[in-house]
């Protein structure tokens, strides 16, 4: 089964290429060049992670949408999208 990729994933797989230093300029434009680039906030993505965590381990808890959004003030469809792929898992 694979996982889905992230933004983060895409962007940590960006860093670690041109941070190699086997890989000069020209490397990195044959196997970049072209792409654009979302550079993930550093709040959102940990505020995320957190709601992920915090979602597992309350998992069938009366009302942890909401608390999770009041919590993060966030509102409650947020909080239903950041933990979609938790409470939906996808079958591809």
């Amino acid at each position: 089964m694979t996982a889905n990729l992230t933004n983060f994933d895409l962007f940590k797989e960006f860093y670690n290429f041109v941070t190699d230093p086997q890989n000069d300029i020209n490397a990195t434009i044959k196997e970049f060049g072209g792409s654009s680039f979302y550079i993930p906030s550093h709040k959102t993505t940990i505020r995320n992670d957190e709601i992920i965590e915090q979602y597992k381990q309350n998992l069938g808890q009366t009302g942890i949408i909401k608390k999770l959004a009041r919590e993060h003030d966030l509102s409650e469809a947020q909080v239903y999208a950041i933990t979609k792929e938790v409470r939906e898992p996808s079958l591809f």
